[in-house]
């Protein structure tokens, strides 16, 4: 087989991985691959030619990787210090995942003790493998391994086959690729935070160091209280939000999950009309995330207050196509903020700020063209 790397060939023997192949082109720094564009681990045996693109912690699938081995070897070390605790990671904040236990005091001492582990399993360089079971293998295996109960809920009736990782005596099961040995995590800290603790990692941009923690309060108060929501409604998982859906209670749950919505949209009403004199609600998120319905939801709320609210869509303020920015491929990058025409946008918003009227543009998606 021939595998291009950096425009240059390599022969791959059968059964050979993609790491002893490119061994010439392969550094430290480089942690997982795109072949044929897909991520692959470095220990990837290909079947067939093929296009690689080596990866390092810059790139956002590589820091991927490296915050997912992070994680196994920071649940590895937990397991081995503390073996009938019940480590929960919850969300990302800032470069750091948000951690607690349940029914265990974090102290500076426990963390410390975890943190030294962790330190020991990444200076040993230990492979990390990928062992395939059969659904029933997982289920006769996690029978016996009862550290590592509620790992089932990985849910073996969708599935054929599971995929845990190995590492020394350790299995655990992650979605997504890992690092081939624990030796490429050399950069993590453990600090205490709320009620849990951070595991914080390098940005992309400073790949061998820790930045600034840069604290978001507000972020952290709104995940905080729909962790809280969740753990009463025990749909805390993804696995018992599938099991609730799947069962007699999906309809419940859907029902529960918009009135919770609509209750954030309606006290957010509240809150506009209680601030006298505000004349713009500004709403951003990336694409198809829901601006627009949540405009409508909300704008049927302010009208309940007495508000008249008029909404403005930037999906009309576009350029039009020939003066649309194109990216690094020479294809046209509609996600960049200078594919909105932002003279007419400010203008309009400066306008209407004033208190004068305007004509609203439409935008035909169809044929990228902008009408006044």
């Amino acid at each position: 087989m021939i595998i291009t790397c950096k425009q240059k060939q390599f022969q791959l023997n059968q059964g050979e991985t993609l790491k002893e192949a490119l061994k010439e082109e392969i550094n430290d720094n480089i942690i997982t691959c795109n072949f044929n564009n897909e991520i692959k681990s470095l220990n990837y045996k290909p079947k067939t030619d093929g296009k690689v693109e080596l990866l390092d912690y810059t790139s956002t699938e590589g820091k991927r990787v490296y915050v997912r081995g992070i994680m196994y070897i920071m649940a590895m070390a937990i397991d081995e210090i503390y073996k009938n605790s019940q480590l929960t990671i919850n969300y990302q904040l800032d470069n750091s995942m948000f951690c607690t236990f349940e029914k265990q005091e974090i102290t500076e001492e426990l963390l410390e003790k975890i943190k030294k582990r962790m330190q020991e399993i990444i200076k040993e360089d230990i492979p990390i493998v990928k062992v395939t079971m059969t659904k029933e293998e997982a289920k006769a295996f996690y029978e016996k391994e009862q550290s590592l109960r509620g790992k089932l809920q990985i849910n073996t009736e969708t599935k054929e086959e599971i995929s845990l990782y190995y590492c020394k005596e350790y299995y655990n099961y992650f979605y997504g690729v890992m690092p081939i040995s624990t030796g490429y995590m050399k950069v993590f800290d453990l600090v205490k935070y709320g009620k849990g603790f951070l595991l914080r990692y390098p940005s992309k941009k400073n790949p061998k160091q820790l930045t600034e923690f840069k604290e978001n309060k507000k972020l952290s108060l709104i995940l905080d209280e729909y962790e809280e929501i969740h753990e009463i409604l025990k749909l805390n998982t993804i696995y018992r939000l599938n099991k609730s859906v799947e069962g007699d209670n999906g309809k419940e749950t859907i029902l529960l999950s918009e009135g919770l919505h609509e209750k954030k949209i309606s006290d957010i009403a509240d809150q506009v009309a209680n601030r006298k004199g505000s004349k713009m609600i500004l709403i951003a998120g990336p694409s198809s995330s829901g601006k627009t319905t949540f405009a409508k939801r909300l704008g049927i709320q302010l009208r309940l207050n007495g508000i008249q609210p008029k909404t403005l869509s930037v999906d009309n303020y576009f350029v039009e196509r020939e003066q649309n920015p194109v990216d690094e491929n020479g294809e046209y990058d509609f996600e960049c903020i200078e594919a909105v025409d932002l003279k007419l946008f400010n203008e309009h918003i400066l306008r209407l700020l004033a208190g004068e009227e305007v004509e609203l543009p439409t935008f035909d998606f169809a044929t990228r063209t902008q009408k006044i």
